[in-house]
């Protein structure tokens, strides 16, 4: 991601990264269409990333195209997978991988109700079935909540 990707408290996702050795890293678009999207973020991560931000323009090459995190290169996965051990281990929690926070993500708003729909966008799925193949054991109540409505009728 770049600065020049966000918006306000929007995300503009329209690149894929895939890393090589010697600073060769190659930038392409996402590898589907719907991969391509603009998602809200919340409000905590707004300001988080509106701090980061604040300290970056104080590095001499800073501009709207510089990465938010690595700045002329992207930040190397090695790297996250080490602070994620650190991190983990430092909260005494159990370490999940990189991917497995996005379904975190995914199963939090299926858990609290949000549209599979909304998911799948929010996850750049192409088809909705992707999404409801990976998450549908997170919405077993929606049988019970349709009969409650069709009870109340």
């Amino acid at each position: 991601m770049r600065w020049s990707d966000i918006d306000g408290d929007y995300l503009s996702v329209r690149r894929s990264i895939t890393q090589k050795l010697h600073n060769k890293d190659l930038e392409t678009p996402p590898k589907s269409r719907s991969s391509i999207r603009t998602i809200q973020m919340p409000l905590p991560l707004v300001k988080i990333l509106n701090e980061h931000k604040k300290r970056q323009r104080q590095l001499a090459n800073f501009s709207e195209d510089s990465r938010i995190l690595g700045d002329e290169r992207c930040i190397r996965d090695s790297t996250i997978h080490k602070r994620n051990e650190y991190y983990s281990s430092l909260a005494g929690v159990k370490r999940i991988r990189i991917h497995d926070f996005r379904h975190s993500h995914a199963s939090l708003l299926a858990h609290m109700g949000i549209n599979i729909q909304e998911v799948a966008r929010r996850l750049g799925h192409a088809k909705i079935e992707e999404t409801w193949n990976t998450y549908s054991h997170l919405y077993p109540k929606e049988n019970e909540k349709a009969i409650e409505v069709l009870n109340a009728v």
